[in-house]
């Protein structure tokens, strides 16, 4: 038993020499570093799965942007395509109105028709506005994203300030002279021509009484605004078919650029 303690003793004064502690003081350090090193390479991963995952996110919610943008505007030039067509409307309907009232006997024998073509179709007040949309949202808010480029940025830009003008230019002089038309055919109206209207209803406009016709068809302006009406939407027209090609142009850049608008599944 004693010889076995002298045995470990005589180990144990061997690894305590200078040499041994040296030895083994190198290989801690080592294994330190090592250790040290595997948790930065720990900290790098973690990072960059983080990021990773950042991005992915990010790319979700610009095709988000993406894919309501495109919504927005197929939905706009559905509207300035019903803009047009209004106004196409207003101008061969103005057209026809100016040409009766020309011809003194044809006021006698369509006075029906002209009275609810001037009363009714050129007094129409097409509504020139748009909704809020998404592009709105993402400028109020400077959100800067890596899919919206800075071609589709200038381009967005460049449709909804004409679109905007172009409503504020509509709702001056274009939208008024409309009213102006519509203020005074009202003015010809009775109780008869009115009950007539509420009985038959809008399609009898034109039939509801003599006395509504004979007021519109004699109003002393009526040549005057039912021409500035044809006038305004001749260029108007011009107008939204230029805004509606600009919107047309960005809609197949979008649909070129993002092929996943083209993913129906």
């Amino acid at each position: 038993m004693i010889k076995f303690f002298q045995k470990i003793r005589r180990q144990h004064l061997a690894e305590n020499t200078p040499d041994r502690r040296a030895g083994k003081t190198g290989r801690y350090l080592i294994y330190a570093l090592g250790e040290i090193v595997l948790v930065v390479i720990g900290i790098l991963i973690a990072l960059q799965i983080n990021n990773w995952n950042e991005d992915r996110k990010a790319i979700i919610s610009e095709r988000s942007h993406i894919n309501s943008i495109h919504q927005d505007l197929n939905r706009d030039l559905n509207k300035i395509e019903s803009i047009i067509e209004q106004l196409s409307n207003q101008y061969t309907t103005g057209l026809e109105v100016l040409k009766i009232l020309e011809n003194k006997e044809s006021v006698v024998l369509d006075s029906a028709r002209l009275t609810t073509n001037i009363a009714w179709v050129l007094s129409d007040l097409i509504p020139v506005d748009r909704d809020e949309n998404t592009w709105d949202g993402l400028k109020v808010q400077g959100i800067k994203t890596f899919l919206i480029n800075d071609t589709l940025t200038v381009q967005l830009n460049a449709f909804y300030t004409h679109f905007d003008g172009q409503i504020e230019r509509f709702n001056q002089l274009p939208k008024k002279i409309r009213q102006e038309l519509r203020e005074l055919t009202g003015n010809c109206h009775n109780s008869e021509s009115v009950k007539a209207i509420f009985e038959k209803g809008i399609d009898y406009y034109g039939e509801s009484s003599s006395q509504l016709r004979y007021c519109i068809i004699t109003i002393e302006k009526t040549p005057e605004l039912v021409g500035a009406v044809a006038i305004s939407a001749i260029v108007n027209i011009k107008l939204y078919e230029e805004l509606k090609n600009k919107g047309e142009a960005i809609n197949s850049y979008l649909e070129d650029q993002f092929k996943f608008l083209n993913d129906k599944s």
